[in-house]
């Protein structure tokens, strides 16, 4: 099993609370193989420069770029266009691109998620950096105008009460990265009389599409979990655009055929009251949670990554791959 970032999620579709600014990068070892991945996470200094993405590395399609597996809402990078599963190929000039006779070089992976770290830390907010973005099979040039650290912060610090409040439908999530996601993300479960599950959908049926954003991986990207975990994270972010009792039309493929369905969200709160933790593609069932401060909930994660290092393989064989929403 490859170990990759761990989150906590609040009423199962919450927070990202580390690693939204792409700053300082933390490396995680795959305890069974060489191979390794490193993320870029954000502490110290509230008033470092950031573009408000989450960065990921560790794949052989790291030759195109940094793979972005998360973006924080209202920040930088969303308003300029980029989405989760896009690749920073260079910025400021940069090269962030991984040589392709360093593929499965761990040691060289990580250094290109560090060198983007670098080259953000030499700004002040406000400046401008400029990103050449590879999506689609393209490459394109952004120039995104920098913010402080701790404004992205303020945003993402959000109560219970708020969580609650969020729009669901009401569906387990897989993100292990089969080849089949390029079907689509797969529904492992549904809330028993939840919206999904009146709307008709079933479990093995997967999401091709919400709203008109597509959901599936390139067949290029076929089978790497960063990329099946970034298009969950797309999900997440559509549906926090919405407001419960709002409609939103889901892209289904199941029993070999598309189709599209309407399904008006939910309350997260009118849903059987859940928290999940999520690492390695893994969940398992939480207590509920009190809201907390960010630093505090940073350290909080770091310890349960050490200790799910150890227990991931049990939990992962006990519990699938999945995220309640």
């Amino acid at each position: 099993m490859h170990m990759r970032s761990f989150l906590v999620l609040g009423a199962a579709c919450g927070v990202l609370a580390a690693g939204a600014e792409a700053q300082e990068t933390r490396i995680y070892r795959t305890p069974e193989a060489a191979r390794g991945y490193a993320y870029s996470y954000s502490t110290g200094d509230e008033n470092r420069a950031v573009i408000g993405v989450t960065t990921a590395t560790g794949s052989a399609r790291d030759t195109l770029g940094v793979l972005v597996t998360s973006i924080t809402p209202g920040g930088p990078a969303e308003r300029a266009g980029i989405e989760e599963g896009n690749r920073i190929a260079s910025v400021n000039g940069v090269n962030l691109k991984l040589a392709p006779a360093d593929v499965g070089d761990w040691d060289m992976a990580s250094a290109t998620s560090r060198r983007l770290t670098r080259e953000l830390g030499k700004l002040k907010p406000g400046d401008e950096a400029e990103l050449r973005v590879y999506s689609s099979g393209q490459t394109r040039t952004l120039r995104l105008k920098t913010v402080a650290s701790d404004s992205l912060n303020r945003r993402r610090r959000v109560t219970r009460e708020a969580l609650d409040e969020r729009a669901a439908i009401g569906v387990s999530l897989g993100s292990t990265g089969s080849r089949r996601d390029t079907l689509g993300i797969l529904i492992m479960g549904l809330e028993d009389d939840g919206p999904a599950a009146k709307a008709g959908l079933e479990e093995g049926n997967r999401i091709a599409a919400i709203n008109g954003v597509d959901l599936r991986v390139s067949r290029d990207d076929a089978g790497d979990e960063h990329m099946s975990s970034a298009r969950v994270r797309r999900l997440h972010r559509e549906l926090e655009k919405v407001k419960a009792g709002d409609e939103v039309t889901l892209r289904i493929y199941g029993d070999g055929r598309t189709r599209d369905v309407r399904v008006r969200t939910v309350k997260m709160a009118d849903l059987p009251r859940r928290r999940a933790m999520i690492f390695g593609g893994v969940v398992a069932p939480m207590p509920p949670m009190p809201p907390m401060e960010l630093e505090f909930q940073r350290d909080m994660e770091e310890r349960a990554a050490r200790t799910f290092e150890r227990i991931a393989p049990r939990v992962r064989a006990l519990a699938g791959a999945r995220v309640t929403i």
